[in-house]
């Protein structure tokens, strides 16, 4: 029901916006170049079970713009952006018996929406491999492991920019086949 509420409120929020002096994609360019630095929380179950996290998620992303301007209304002028890009994260947790380090590599593509000025609203796919490692002691004998597994999931989030390099972002992820990326993350964003 929940859920149901919230898309309904979002549906509602969307139709009635006004556009702000919004008359043409700002923030997500063609042939812009964009990095974000974020801080997110993990969402392995071990996290969620077992209280582990000794920190922070960490992870950097890069974005390049590919087309911008080809959605043209009435009310918010020519918008809508393509973008695609690099993502790269580190997690480690554990605790005296049990270490998991994570890093994941992905490539994502996003979709760029801005009908307030200064705010960009995007999401979008992502997909590649999370390179791991752990260890852990099992009846009194030492256990390591690791290798890769995959990652394929989608993001939604939004870039509020305070000038035409700098701003702040947040982003909700989420990933279909592993638990290797942040299921929230905030940072700051950087335009070249």
């Amino acid at each position: 029901m929940k859920k149901i509420f919230m898309l309904i409120a979002s549906a509602f929020l969307l139709a009635n916006v006004s556009a702000a002096n919004v008359e043409k994609i700002q923030f997500a360019n063609a042939g812009d170049f964009a990095l974000g630095l974020m801080v997110g929380t993990p969402s392995s179950y071990r996290n969620c079970v077992d209280s582990r996290a000794k920190m922070p998620f960490i992870s950097v992303d890069a974005m390049w713009g590919l087309k911008d301007g080809f959605c043209h209304t009435n009310k918010f002028g020519d918008n809508g952006a393509v973008d695609l890009g690099a993502y790269l994260g580190f997690c480690y947790f554990g605790d005296h018996d049990f270490h998991d380090w994570r890093l994941p590599i992905a490539v994502r593509s996003g979709f760029n929406w801005e009908f307030v000025k200064n705010l960009d609203v995007y999401s979008g796919f992502q997909a590649g491999a999370t390179i791991f490692h752990n260890s852990y002691e099992d009846f009194g004998i030492k256990v390591s492991d690791g290798g890769a597994e995959g990652i394929f999931g989608m993001y939604l989030g939004a870039k509020w920019m305070f000038s035409d390099s700098f701003g702040v972002k947040a982003e909700f992820s989420e990933d279909w086949i592993g638990w290797s990326l942040p299921w929230f993350a905030a940072g700051v964003q950087f335009k070249f």
